[in-house]
Parts: C-alpha cells; sequence; structure tokens
C-alpha cells in the first residue's frame, strides 16, 4: 500500500510538506519537501510496516499484511521526491510519542481570508468518503472510508495539527518536542469539524481527529496573517485491520483555504 501526499490550496505561490529526518528534539526539515501534486512514484508519503526503504520504486512498495483481527498501527513512514530517492520520516512512529512529524511550509504570498481545513481523500475529484464502505466504491478509498467493526466508520488515519501555524498577529506557533495528546485509537473521531487550539495541539492536547474528507476533519482556530512565511506543525497515526480491503490505494490530503483579491 501507497501513501501518496497531494494538497491543494489557491493563493500562495509555494507551499509543500517537509519531513523531519532528524530527531524530535534536533529536528532537520532543513532540504525536506514533498512537492505538490505527487505523481509517478514522485512527491509520496509511503507507509510500511516491515520492508520500507529509501530507494524502493513505487511499484515494488511492499505490502503490509492485515492484522487477522482488530487493527494494528503502522510503525514507519517514507517520503519519496523521486520514484526510487526517498528518506524515511524519522519521527513518525505510529502513536502520539514525537511532536515534530511533518509541516506545511507557506512562502511569503498567501492572502487568507479564511481559516485552513485539513483533510484526506481518496483522489483528487475530493469526493466524499463513504463512511464505513468496505470495499470502497469510485473515487473512495478504503483508509479514508474506514471500517465498522475496525474503526467504528471513522477513518484508519487520524491526525493532529498544531494552532494555526501562524496567528493572525504573524507569530509563528512550533510545537516542544514530545508527546502530542492522547494517543488516538483506531476508532478515535468527530464528525465534523474539530477545531485547533492557539498555541497547542487539538482540543488542546487532547484527542485527535479522523482524517475522512470533509466528513471528520481539522479547521485552524485563527486565519494566519497575509504575506508572511510560516510553518504549520501536522503530525499522524495511521492504522490497518482485519476488515480493510487489501490493494495498492493512494490518498491525497488536501489542505484548503479561500485566499482573498485586491481591486
Amino acid at each position: 500500500m501507497v501513501q501518496k501526499e497531494v494538497n491543494k490550496i489557491s493563493d500562495y505561490t509555494t507551499i509543500n510538506m517537509q519531513y523531519n529526518t532528524g530527531s524530535d528534539a534536533s529536528t532537520t526539515f532543513t532540504g525536506t519537501a514533498i512537492a505538490l501534486s505527487g505523481s509517478a512514484g514522485a512527491n509520496e508519503l509511503r507507509m510500511a510496516i516491515t520492508g520500507g526503504g529509501t530507494s524502493i520504486a513505487s511499484a515494488s512498495w511492499p505490502y503490509m499484511a492485515k492484522p487477522t483481527s482488530g487493527t494494528t498501527a503502522v510503525t514507519s513512514l517514507y517520503a519519496y521526491t523521486t520514484n526510487t530517492s526517498g528518506s524515511q520520516v524519522a519521527t513518525y512512529t505510529g502513536d502520539n510519542t514525537k511532536a515534530r512529524v511533518l509541516r506545511w511550509n507557506f512562502d511569503n504570498t498567501g492572502n487568507p481570508v479564511t481559516a485552513m481545513q485539513v483533510g484526506f481523500f481518496a483522489d483528487s475529484t475530493h469526493t466524499a468518503p463513504s463512511a464505513g464502505t468496505q470495499p470502497p466504491g469510485s473515487n473512495n478509498d478504503a483508509f479514508t472510508n474506514g471500517q465498522s467493526s475496525d474503526t467504528s466508520s471513522t477513518s484508519y488515519i487520524k491526525f493532529n495539527l498544531y494552532g494555526s501555524g501562524l496567528t493572525a498577529g504573524g507569530s509563528q506557533e512550533t510545537p516542544s518536542a514530545g508527546s502530542v495528546g492522547t494517543n488516538p485509537s483506531a476508532t478515535t473521531g468527530t464528525a465534523g469539524s474539530v477545531t485547533t487550539t492557539a498555541g497547542n495541539w487539538l482540543n488542546a492536547a487532547g484527542a485527535w481527529q479522523s482524517g475522512q474528507g470533509f466528513v471528520q476533519y481539522i479547521t485552524g482556530v485563527a486565519i494566519p496573517q497575509t504575506a508572511t512565511a510560516f510553518n504549520w506543525y501536522m503530525t499522524w497515526v495511521i492504522f490497518i485491520g482485519a476488515n480493510i480491503t487489501p490493494g495498492t490505494i493512494t490518498l491525497v490530503c488536501t489542505l484548503y483555504v479561500l485566499r482573498g483579491f485586491s481591486r
């Protein structure tokens, strides 16, 4: 199974997803970036439990064995900038023990007029997931749909975001190293949008959210200051379960915001 990371947003000239190849306490984000709209094995985030590596073509990426019952967390995440050139995301561990894992990176050209929203979809049609449906239908996927007994029909993907990345007053929000809220389970998730906490993780470092399109998703607490470069920190925990439909699965992680216009 392959996790592809693709992002959509207006107005900013450059947005990418950076990944930490250092430690939680001493991060290395410099020189790491997944560009928008990955294709042909490039600009992908790929998940693995065993057998992952940094020079495996996308078509040869190892499958993950489903548990015979219940669910299990995916324990490794790799970022590939080309089809066969990748790095392990060092602080992704399949739990809440590391804070500085991924971050959206924005340049200083944007003019957001709404708080930003993040959700996960099967593809760029952004068709709403069908909660609990396995096997998935057209423009749906096994991960974001979830399954009734494995995930209580929430997504198999859980995620968390820190503040809004940048406050309305222009202050960068950067988490400290350490654990992130309550470790999510496969059934963690709340219907609709959950709003982040200023200068903190979701729910003031409490429960995480399910990544299920814009059925279960996260909204930033503030509208970031315009024309200011910043980073918005995000972390994931991914599960697989006994009842997930097997196959090679490609997902998109979507960042949404309305832009402003001058006249």
